[in-house]
């Protein structure tokens, strides 16, 4: 019909998966001719059947395989701000733990330690009536 050679393919999706037919390469405006000829005859009814629940079963787990990755990757940036503010905390807690030490060994005076603790602690309470307010 349009002076072309088919080819020889095979169907890749759907229940006629691994049938082959005879069609042609070339599209002409856009639309391609379809199948022009099967090779191996139809399925009996009974594959059919199996296969397209095979293929219900694959997509199903391809969905799901789909989901539970965006469910681990939300939890694991949940971990990751968990674990960035667990690093502050303990950053900050070792420096505490270090002017407590410069203190109690008097390289430290007292009126310059207590002012710094009064600023860390009005700092602190700024930080948390800012994360109450967003929320």
């Amino acid at each position: 019909m349009h002076h072309v050679w088919h080819v020889k393919c095979v169907a890749f999706e759907g229940t006629l998966r691994g049938r082959r037919f005879y069609g042609r390469t070339i599209q002409e405006n856009g639309v391609n001719c379809g199948v022009v000829e099967w090779v191996d005859g139809p399925w009996p009814p009974v594959l059919l059947r199996y296969v397209s629940k095979l293929w219900e079963m694959f997509h199903v787990q391809n969905c799901g395989r789909v989901l539970d990755k965006e469910q681990f990757e939300k939890q694991l940036a949940k971990l990751k701000t968990k674990n960035d503010k667990l690093s502050m905390e303990y950053n900050k807690l070792v420096e505490d733990v270090s002017k407590m030490f410069d203190w109690q060994d008097g390289m430290v005076d007292k009126k310059v330690y207590q002012k710094q603790v009064e600023e860390e602690d009005f700092v602190k309470k700024e930080v948390e009536e800012k994360a109450r307010l967003e929320v």
